[in-house]
């Protein structure tokens, strides 16, 4: 699948998971159930019933939906509840009865989104540790892996055009040094698969992983890194400013720091990761400063993109890497910032073009 790596000349910018229109999303969404309920009469039913619909559902996001879009949309992170309950023990042999048709979905499923011209992604959620100091955590972190691994492997796209993306985590009150190495330690009891469309991404607590313990991770293990700009930003966000607001005194986070452009070697180091696939970075923005409720909590990913300046100097990095949009209001969000990149082709009389490091 070369449609974005070497033979198109398109940048994407690309929707995660879930759909904001109602009606879309009453099409589109993926349906899921629990373990409370997988556990309860009938429910293997319905597990295999959720699985099956929703292998069903992203087939027709990607024959009916994307198919439309503009080229430069046709990026999708599919969601992690594509099949529901797979990692639960019991579960298993539910879906070795439905595995077959399963594959035979995912497979037209894949067709298509070579056909169209679709990237596509995953992002395991934040319990999926690879630098835990816990073997149960890492056992379990695999198995997911694992599990995410599938959503390629079944629609037959080679592992460097998939993307599965995770954090570095794994702290756990120590150096950033000791995850690192428990990280790549952990790296080589995946799969050739799952280690070919791994990503790791940079985080956004001060004290976390920032890009270059990523990037340390890389110069180690074959890993890609994943660049999360606003993960960047908030990473730096260490002051805290009192305002006074009516008769209280309350705390605002100072959001006033430098951020990533394309010119940074961090960025080039990161997109250089990719080692010649076009990269799948990260954008989102805070919320507006005069949403009070979210002074300390500059890293919640706000509805839509509001921040014109932030959105100009994400312009010149599509140039080199396309980026998931991690918005609430989902394709509002990707159309919004998609309009705006037009506006600023529009204005600079120069098309974004598509290049390499």
């Amino acid at each position: 699948m070369e449609y974005f790596n070497q033979s198109q000349t398109d940048w994407r910018i690309s929707q995660c998971c879930q759909f904001h229109d109602k009606t879309l999303a009453k099409r589109y969404n993926l349906g899921t159930t629990t373990k409370t309920y997988a556990l309860k009469e009938g429910g293997k039913n319905r597990v295999q019933s959720k699985a099956l619909s929703n292998c069903r559902k992203l087939e027709d996001i990607l024959t009916t939906y994307f198919s439309t879009q503009p080229v430069n949309l046709r990026s999708f992170r599919i969601s992690s509840e594509l099949f529901p309950c797979y990692t639960l023990d019991f579960t298993r042999e539910w879906y070795d009865e439905i595995r077959e048709e399963i594959k035979t979905i995912l497979a037209r499923a894949g067709e298509a989104a070579r056909r169209h011209s679709v990237r596509l992604s995953v992002h395991p959620g934040q319990y999926t540790v690879l630098a835990s100091n816990k073997p149960d955590v890492v056992e379990k972190s695999i198995e997911d892996l694992e599990y995410h691994a599938l959503y390629g492997q079944y629609m037959n796209i080679p592992a460097q055009d998939f993307s599965m993306n995770i954090h570095l985590q794994g702290l756990y009150g120590g150096k950033h040094e000791d995850g690192i190495k428990r990280f790549a330690t952990h790296f080589p009891y995946l799969s050739d698969y799952a280690q070919g469309c791994l990503s790791v991404e940079n985080e956004d607590k001060p004290n976390g992983y920032d890009i270059h313990h990523t990037l340390e991770l890389a110069q180690r293990i074959p890993i890609r890194c994943t660049l999360d700009t606003h993960h960047y930003a908030c990473h730096r966000m260490v002051e805290t400013e009192r305002v006074k607001v009516g008769e209280k005194t309350v705390n605002r986070k100072v959001r006033d720091v430098d951020h990533i452009t394309h010119t940074s070697d961090y960025f080039v180091e990161a997109v250089k990761s990719w080692r010649g696939v076009r990269p799948l970075f990260h954008k989102s923005q805070s919320f507006h400063p005069d949403n009070s409720a979210y002074w300390m909590k500059p890293n919640a990913h706000s509805e839509t993109y509001w921040d014109e300046d932030l959105m100009a100097n994400h312009v010149p990095m599509l140039e080199y890497a396309d980026f998931d949009i991690e918005a609430k209001f989902k394709e509002v969000a990707v159309q919004g910032f998609y309009d705006f990149i037009r506006q600023e082709e529009e204005f600079s009389g120069e098309s974004v073009v598509t290049k390499r490091i």
